[in-house]
């Protein structure tokens, strides 16, 4: 039996990148390369939102995360998963960065930032397909998600508790 699990395809990690970075570009957010994984994550797995420890202005999304089906596998242990992402999410990011979407010198300093160089019309079209068809869950992480402070206490590692967070300089 074939499973098809978007977590693992470098193609899909491409789109998912490409619009989480212009989310945040469009919100004026600059987006740690941490927050943009975490990010990925519930994008793939909208209903693992159910663990994240969601501010109280937010507390109304956990109704929506119950309500999240996922078309996909469900995949098993949270950070098991997360880690299993991060050599295609990297894959994807090199391949983006390769192809002048993604600023080099952003990522030097940990930040996910795109070019000015025009993005081809078949992928524009396809991040665009990607970003229609999320669901309020969806919606919710390519912005109010991103706009969360990463590090710290209350940070998206601390919320998410997919990376450590005691250790960072806040």
């Amino acid at each position: 039996m074939l499973i098809y699990d978007p977590a693992l395809d470098p193609y899909h990690s491409a789109i998912r990148i490409l619009a989480i970075a212009m989310s945040s570009a469009k919100r004026r957010i600059e987006l740690s390369i941490d927050a943009a994984r975490i990010a990925d994550y519930f994008l793939v797995y909208p209903y693992k939102m159910i663990g994240f420890k969601f501010p109280a202005e937010f507390r109304t999304m956990r109704a929506a995360v119950k309500e999240t089906e996922n078309p996909y596998r469900h995949a098993s242990g949270t950070r098991a998963a997360f880690e299993r992402m991060r050599p295609i999410f990297f894959a994807a990011l090199s391949g983006l960065v390769a192809a002048d979407l993604i600023d080099v010198a952003g990522l030097k300093r940990g930040i996910l930032v795109l070019t000015e160089s025009d993005m081809p019309d078949d992928l524009a079209a396809a991040v665009a397909r990607f970003q229609e068809r999320q669901t309020v869950v969806g919606k919710f992480v390519l912005s109010d998600l991103l706009a969360m402070p990463t590090n710290g206490d209350n940070g998206l590692k601390h919320r998410s508790s997919l990376i450590e967070h005691r250790y960072d300089i806040a």
